[in-house]
């Protein structure tokens, strides 16, 4: 038998020209072509941070914003202390934005400064005493010492809403007053209360909020709501009295440092609203700034004594209406 053997020679060889160009075309795009691509990927990389990059550090300053407004517990609380009788009692207080009010000019009897115009980042300077009818159509906004100055000086003629615990946030939310058979807020009250002057004394109960700056606000927003009740009022603001050195020295959170600091910020907000600072805590404070301890049984609120030194003092330092 006679085997038969087939061959098989290929058209090329391998290796041939025409193989590699086989080879060339199945591996994908040319060698220049990736490098180029190669050179570009930084570029297209640089590129896709700088377009992403702002839209999130937008929204991290967003959440941070939001963060920041969120109301602290801490201020919109007034903190229980046994030996702070004048603290109010520890429950969630809902804070109210009055409606914003256009800020009056002040009142165009008011003593002037050299120069035509009051200056209104200075305390009311001595003047000669007024009557005790001066204070006939003026209502008093404040806290348990604000209600002792009230009962002890026998200022019967003037309007009081004082209660004690008050605070900037309160008086636009608790019903502490009694008028016309209705339990009312203090600025409810007063939108049906005829009056020309407002003195206001709030401030110890809130030196235990964490930031003072919403404490301002919020005493800002009290002056903005008197205003669009009667912008023609004038409003004094008094500065917080200080206490004895045994409370500011023991106390969790009323010290005279913080409300030589409150003091402060009264000033500036006295200035920026228009309004009267009364620098009463100069009524009452030995040399060392503090309360004298004769001054209060439990450092903090007037004897009859005091009140009465108040209450001069704010004789001999007030505008005329």
């Amino acid at each position: 038998m006679k085997y038969r053997v087939s061959t098989y020679t290929p058209r090329t060889a391998p290796g041939t020209a025409r193989q590699k160009r086989r080879r060339g075309r199945r591996r994908g795009m040319p060698p220049i072509f990736r490098l180029a691509l190669l050179a570009a990927m930084p570029v297209l990389v640089l590129l896709i941070l700088h377009i992403s990059r702002p839209a999130y550090m937008d929204q991290a300053a967003a959440i941070s914003l939001a963060d920041q407004k969120k109301p602290s517990t801490a201020e919109t609380n007034s903190a229980k202390n046994d030996f702070a009788a004048d603290a109010a009692e520890d429950k969630p207080l809902a804070a109210v934005e009055p409606p914003a009010a256009p800020v009056s000019s002040p009142d165009e009897s008011a003593e002037d400064a050299p120069g035509g115009e009051y200056d209104f980042s200075a305390p009311v300077p001595e003047s000669s005493p007024v009557e005790d009818s001066y204070f006939d159509d003026a209502v008093f906004i404040g806290d348990s010492r604000a209600e002792g100055l009230i009962l002890n000086t026998g200022l019967t003629n003037a309007t009081a809403y004082v209660h004690k615990g008050l605070t900037v946030d309160t008086v636009f939310t608790e019903p502490v007053i009694n008028k016309d058979g209705q339990k009312l807020s203090v600025m409810d009250a007063l939108k049906s209360t005829q009056f020309s002057k407002v003195y206001i004394m709030l401030g110890i109960n809130e030196t235990g909020w964490v930031y003072s700056q919403i404490f301002q606000s919020r005493y800002g927003d009290i002056i903005d709501g008197i205003r669009e009740i009667n912008p023609s009022a004038i409003i004094y603001i008094q500065g917080i009295m200080p206490v004895s050195n045994k409370v500011s020295s023991t106390h969790s959170y009323i010290t005279n440092d913080r409300i030589n600091e409150y003091n402060l910020l009264l000033q500036e907000l006295a200035e920026e609203k228009q309004v009267y600072y009364i620098d009463t805590e100069n009524a009452v404070a030995s040399e060392d700034g503090s309360l004298p301890a004769d001054a209060a049984a439990d450092g903090i609120h007037l004897v009859k004594g005091y009140c009465e030194k108040w209450f001069d003092y704010l004789k001999t330092h007030s505008i005329a209406s």
